[in-house]
Parts: structure tokens; C-alpha cells; sequence
């Protein structure tokens, strides 16, 4: 039986090293990095404005804890997406956050539009107060594609 100590250890070396990938798949998985940095980037600049835009997407409960939770999320999503070295924790855990800020605004975009407070709401939120959109089923494709292009660079990075 293998202990604690001995399944980190082989965590770590198996999750330190950035996976190689062909330059067109490091290309999408590093474009992928920045999208998640720029909406954390934003979020943060305009952070009131995100909390209002999460209230009004119907988190009533603290939204400035889920702002917080998101942006951390995003950011760390993003670090296991760019080509550095980390250690195998951080990395596995960067693919675990970038699922769940994924599948978070998914959720959330397709919760709004299948109620009816859609056409009420200016802002969703995606990049804070900037680059503002109506949620609709337009974000709710947003949310899909990011969702599906996380999925897929994860598992290109599995190779």
C-alpha cells in the first residue's frame, strides 16, 4: 500500500512539467489562459459592479463571496493553462477551478434565460461592468463554448 507521502510525490512529477503539445493546441490552451485572466482582470477592476451583476443573476447569498470564490477561480484556471512550471497540486487543482468557473457561468446563463428575468437584467457579468451583455441565449453559447474549450484543453494536457 502506498502512502500519502509517496502518491503526492508522484502527483507532483506527474502535473509539475506544462504538457507538451503541438504549437497549435499550446497556442488554444494559452489563448484559453488569457480569456480566463482578462475576466478575472476585469471582474476585479469593476468588482461592485460584478457583485451587482451576481445578485441580479439570482445569487441573493453573500454575492460578493461567490465574486471573491469566481475571480480566485478564474485565476487559478488560468495559471495551470499557461506554459510554467508548477507544482502538480496547483496544476490538477488550476483544471478542477477552471471546470468550475466554466461550469458555473453555464449554469447561471442557462438558469437566467430559462427564467424570466433574462430581458430584465443588463449585464451578466462575464468580464464585470466591460464588454456588458444581455444574458440571452447568445451567453448561454458564450458559456457552452468556454465550458466545451475547457473540457477539450484538459483533455489535451491528459496526453
Amino acid at each position: 500500500m502506498r502512502t500519502a507521502e509517496q502518491q503526492l510525490k508522484d502527483w507532483s512529477e506527474t502535473f509539475a512539467n506544462p504538457p507538451k503539445l503541438s504549437q497549435y493546441d499550446s497556442w488554444l490552451t494559452s489563448l484559453l489562459a488569457v480569456v480566463f485572466l482578462a475576466m478575472a482582470i476585469l471582474q476585479v477592476a469593476s468588482f461592485n459592479d460584478f457583485k451587482s451583476a451576481l445578485g441580479g443573476l439570482g445569487i441573493a447569498n453573500s454575492p460578493e463571496t461567490w465574486a471573491f470564490i469566481l475571480v480566485v477561480a478564474e485565476v487559478w484556471a488560468a495559471l495551470g493553462f499557461l506554459k510554467v512550471r508548477l507544482h502538480g497540486l496547483i496544476r490538477f487543482f488550476s483544471g478542477v477551478f477552471a471546470v468550475f468557473a466554466a461550469g458555473f457561468w453555464f449554469v447561471e446563463s442557462l438558469q437566467v434565460v430559462a427564467g424570466t428575468t433574462a430581458g430584465q437584467l443588463a449585464n451578466n457579468g462575464f468580464f464585470g461592468k466591460y464588454l456588458t451583455q444581455q444574458p440571452g441565449w447568445w451567453t448561454v453559447l458564450e458559456a457552452s463554448v468556454l465550458l466545451f474549450w475547457v473540457v477539450y484543453s484538459l483533455r489535451l494536457s491528459k496526453r
